[in-house]
């Protein structure tokens, strides 16, 4: 699957304004408390997050956990291809011990609590880093490469209808800087 993808920042009344919209017009599917590791300095990886060409994560979403990993799908940044490999573990103890073993000692530490709704064929991801700092994700499935800008054209209009900030690439690139300095925390396995 490649995924498709908008974020936007969010102040708390923005949020809650959504939050409601998207309770009364969507549909519910989930909650989620999600701790992830972003793997450093493996091939295709970069500290600028629109130059990543490859995205590792150790991921427990409520208890299930897996490895993702997140492959540049278009030239635009506008795409990715998604890979789970599911682990049977509860927690992921063992698995940062593989990767410290594997040669990648240290990672980035994110906490995020996530609100997710299907609206209108998008799926729409309210989420919550600590700290109350508010974004939205939303997103579609493409099966062809060829597809991706026209939904990514599609998303920009679902949010720019609902009065939403949409972030460019700069804006993107500031933002997840903004939250690495503010909210994530690197660690050391």
């Amino acid at each position: 699957m490649i995924e498709v993808e908008i974020r936007g920042r969010l102040n708390k009344e923005e949020y809650e304004r959504l939050k409601k919209f998207l309770g009364e017009k969507g549909k519910f599917i989930k909650h989620t408390n999600r701790e992830m590791f972003l793997i450093y300095d493996h091939p295709g990886y970069s500290h600028d997050p629109m130059a990543r060409e490859v995205d590792i994560r150790l991921r427990n979403t409520n208890g299930d956990c897996e490895i993702m990993m997140k492959k540049k799908a278009s030239a635009n940044n506008e795409a990715r291809e998604e890979i789970s490999l599911k682990l049977r573990d509860g927690d992921l103890e063992n698995a940062k011990r593989i990767m410290k073993a594997l040669g990648y000692p240290r990672a980035l530490k994110m906490q995020r609590s996530t609100d997710v709704y299907e609206h209108e064929g998008t799926e729409w991801s309210l989420v919550r880093p600590p700290k109350d700092y508010f974004y939205y994700e939303a997103e579609q499935g493409a099966e062809e490469e060829a597809d991706v800008s026209r939904i990514h054209n599609e998303l920009v209009k679902k949010a720019k209808a609902l009065d939403l900030e949409v972030l460019g690439p700069k804006e993107m690139k500031e933002f997840i800087a903004f939250l690495d300095k503010e909210v994530n925390e690197e660690v050391a396995f």
